[in-house]
């Protein structure tokens, strides 16, 4: 009885750990991202500190349920916005997705970090919204990466 049931759990996490997604395909950028000031826009810095936790997952990100991008381990993106409320979601492929809401004024910049965590059974990601000083100075040391605009489309 013992074994069957040793089975059965070694067999549950052989199927979770192929049904979850891997890293994204990125395009990486050899500059860092030069924003372009429109007035009327607010940008939106997307990032994703180097771990060695969860490294081989790609984390996608939709804004205002439209895919956005995608984040990879010490990757970063910057999302354009026009003035207002955007919600920013982490896909999670496990349950609930972990959202944050940011309310977006034109010419202004705003940082959000995403991450994973490790869980129980399962890696499970993260987002929080990030003071300027510690945005500026994560992205200072990621990779500007960007999706295809054909992989921006939800599978």
């Amino acid at each position: 009885m013992k074994n069957k049931f040793l089975l059965i759990i070694l067999v549950l996490f052989l199927v979770a750990g192929c049904a979850t997604p891997m890293v994204a395909s990125l395009e990486k950028h050899k500059n860092h991202y030069l924003p372009i000031l429109n007035p009327h826009k607010g940008l939106i810095y997307l990032y994703r500190e180097s771990s060695y936790v969860g490294s081989l997952r790609g984390l996608y990100v939709d804004i205002d349920g439209k895919r956005s991008g995608a984040l990879n381990s010490g990757t970063y993106f910057v999302y354009e916005a026009d003035p207002g409320e955007r919600v920013i979601v982490v896909e999670n492929w496990l349950g609930k997705a972990p959202y944050r809401i940011v309310n977006v004024e034109a010419g202004k910049r705003y940082y959000v970090k995403a991450g994973i965590k490790a869980g129980l059974w399962d890696a499970v990601p993260y987002i929080n919204i990030s003071d300027k000083e510690e945005g500026r100075r994560a992205i200072s040391d990621l990779v500007y990466a960007t999706m295809k605009q054909k992989d921006l489309q939800k599978n």
